[in-house]
């Protein structure tokens, strides 16, 4: 049977060494240098959905100040993130917090967790102005000082200038290129690139614009080509985030309404990965988020295919669920699988198994499986 698969990207394509030493050195940037991040509690904020570094960043660092502000109020702390930092550093007394501890709160559709938290009336020791500026616009490098710095560790501070047309505020390697690896090797490119067999990548990592908009756009960082040039799969398409900022865009959209866990993204990786076509595909998923109905681009595709996802967290499968249902409902006769891969997370196998979702530790176990043969 024709299969249409897609592949997240971190954690399945790539194991995300720059984004985890990223996220480090930006919490260190805020909170200090003797500030540790563990890993156990980015997999524990992944298994509950929150799975950018964009979101982690902002709530580890409000849970440490949280912790803080709650055995010593600080009066008078300025709404500026970056200056706010220096002032708590100065003036705290109280003993450092050995772990963070991110309260439980229900995400909510088209909105970033980091907000969500927000609304949701968490780490209210904080200032609300300063609560904001730290928590909202998570993704505005613009508006959020946490989501700049992080962009210098990942780019590096020449590429963050020419991406942003913005002056760097330090000098960095870019940590994409020294801390990520590729998941894959040419054993599995190959088994990927078998006949009838209709990939993309389906990612939130920032990109370029379609790949059908001629010239560079200020502000689209190229992180998710760059893993794609690392595990040799540049000929495939990608469904990413700026991909979708840029569909956002021309609709007076926010973009956080259509990536996964929003079947739109889901729904356009199956178009791009059948076409090879990405702004179609985009437009026609978005058609449907506008009138609930598919039009002639889905008719390209076959009645009949099975339906492969392939992550490492619940958004992606969700977003592959529901398109998966939509699609059926349109008559289309689709067996939807999706898989989890854990690299031996013992959190990520826990959350897969509460939703019923197959997983397994390595690309050559879920390769042996009977849902790719």
């Amino acid at each position: 049977m024709t299969k249409i698969i897609l592949l997240d990207i971190d954690g399945v394509l790539v194991h995300p060494g720059g984004y985890r030493a990223a996220l480090r050195a930006t919490v260190q940037h805020f909170l200090g240098a003797h500030v540790e991040t563990q890993e156990d509690v980015l997999t524990d904020l992944e298994k509950r959905g929150i799975s950018s570094e964009w979101d982690m960043t902002p709530l580890i660092i409000a849970s440490y100040w949280n912790s803080i502000l709650l055995q010593q109020p600080m009066q008078n702390l300025p709404d500026d993130v970056s200056a706010a930092a220096r002032e708590i550093q100065r003036q705290r007394k109280v003993n450092a917090p050995l772990r963070v501890s991110i309260p439980e709160f229900d995400l909510v559709n088209g909105q970033y967790p980091a907000e969500t938290a927000f609304h949701a009336g968490c780490f209210k020791s904080i200032p609300d102005t300063l609560r904001k500026n730290l928590l909202t616009e998570s993704r505005s490098v613009h508006s959020s000082h946490t989501m700049r710095i992080f962009q210098h560790f990942t780019l590096g501070d020449q590429k963050y200038s020419e991406t942003y047309q913005r002056s760097a505020e330090f000098e960095t390697e870019s940590f994409l290129l020294t801390h990520d690896s590729s998941n894959i090797d040419d054993d599995i490119r190959s088994k990927l690139r078998e006949p009838n067999q209709h990939v993309a990548a389906f990612t939130a990592r920032p990109s370029g614009p379609p790949c059908e908009v001629a010239g560079s756009i200020v502000g689209y960082a190229p992180e998710a080509e760059l893993a794609l040039e690392l595990v040799e799969l540049t000929d495939i398409p990608l469904i990413a985030f700026g991909k979708l900022e840029y569909l956002a865009a021309q609709h007076q959209l926010d973009p956080a309404a259509l990536v996964k866990p929003s079947p739109v993204q889901a729904l356009a990786g199956i178009l791009a990965a059948w076409t090879g076509e990405e702004l179609r595909a985009l437009q026609a998923a978005n058609f449907w988020r506008e009138t609930g109905a598919l039009n002639e681009m889905f008719a390209q595709l076959p009645k009949e295919f099975e339906l492969i996802v392939v992550e490492d967290t619940m958004g992606g499968v969700r977003s592959v669920r529901a398109a998966g249902e939509i699609l059926q409902q349109a008559g289309f006769s689709i067996n939807v699988n999706a898989l989890g891969l854990t690299s031996g997370h013992a959190a990520k196998a826990s959350a897969f198994e509460q939703a019923g979702v197959p997983w397994f530790e390595t690309w050559n176990d879920l390769l042996a499986s009977k849902y790719m043969k």
